[in-house]
C-alpha cells in the first residue's frame, strides 16, 4: 500500500501551544519518524510525505525559510544511521539542485546510505509542485526527442510514477495545495482536523480503515 501525507498543521500546533514556528515543524519531523516505524504494521510499504514545497519557498518570510531549510539538513543527517537501521530506502522528488548546498549533500548521503532498504519506501518531496514536475516531465520527454506526448511518455519522466493509494491531509484544510496532481489522480483522499504533530496511530489507523472501506473505481 502506498500512502501520501501532506504534513500540514505544524505552525498551528506551534501557534496553539505558544511555541515558535520552528518547534512546531521541529515536532512535526519527529512525528514523521513515528509514523515510518507504524507503517509496516498497516501494510503500507511506500510513503510520500510534503515536507518543502516550491510555495513555501517563495511565500514564506526569510527567517521561516531558513529555519526549515536548517532542520531538514539536520534531519537527513540525523535519521541516516536510523533509517539504515529500519530498512528504510529514501527517495527525493523535487528540485533538489535548486536548494542550498548543505542541504543538498545532506540529502545526497542519506539518499545513498539509505539506497538497499527494502521494508519500506519513503519518497520525500522537497522544493516540489506537483504543475512543475509535470512541465519537467514534458520538456525532458521532448529534450529526449519526442514530438509526440502521451500519457505514457509523461508518466516515464515524473520524479516518481507511484500512484498513492491514498492521499491523507491533517490539518483540516480540504485541498491538495500541488501535491501529486499526476500520480494521485486516482487516489482515495482523507481529511483530518487533527494537526500533523498530533497525527498518531489512531489517526492513522482511522485513514487505513476509511481507505479499506472504499470501492475504488479508477475513474469509472
Amino acid at each position: 500500500m502506498h500512502i501520501a501525507i501532506i504534513m500540514d498543521g505544524n505552525r498551528r500546533f506551534a501557534a496553539a501551544n505558544n511555541l515558535a514556528r520552528i518547534i512546531g515543524h521541529a515536532q512535526g519531523a519527529d512525528n514523521l519518524g513515528k509514523i515510518m516505524q507504524l507503517c509496516p504494521k498497516y501494510g503500507v510499504d511506500t510513503l510520500t510525505v510534503y515536507a518543502l514545497s516550491g510555495e513555501n519557498l517563495t511565500k514564506r518570510s526569510v527567517d521561516e525559510v531558513s529555519n526549515l531549510v536548517d532542520l531538514i539538513t539536520k534531519m537527513a543527517r540525523s535519521y541516516k544511521r536510523k533509517l539504515v537501521g529500519q530498512n528504510v530506502r529514501v527517495k527525493i522528488m523535487g528540485k533538489l539542485k535548486s536548494l542550498p548546498s548543505d542541504l543538498q549533500t545532506a540529502v545526497e548521503e542519506l539518499v545513498e546510505s539509505t539506497k538497499d532498504g527494502t521494508k519500506l519506501v519513503l519518497q520525500i518531496c522537497l522544493n516540489y509542485g506537483g504543475r512543475a514536475e509535470i512541465v519537467d516531465a514534458v520538456n525532458n520527454a521532448i529534450a529526449s526527442g519526442q514530438t509526440l506526448i502521451t500519457e505514457e511518455l509523461i508518466t516515464q519522466n515524473l520524479y516518481s510514477a507511484n500512484e498513492p493509494d491514498l492521499i491523507i491531509r491533517p490539518g483540516g484544510e480540504l485541498r491538495l495545495s500541488n501535491f501529486l496532481p499526476w500520480q494521485g489522480v486516482y487516489s482515495e483522499l482523507y481529511f483530518t482536523e487533527t494537526l500533523w504533530p498530533d497525527f498518531g496511530e489512531a489517526e492513522l489507523a482511522k485513514a487505513v480503515e476509511f481507505y479499506q472501506s472504499r470501492q475504488r473505481r479508477f475513474g469509472g
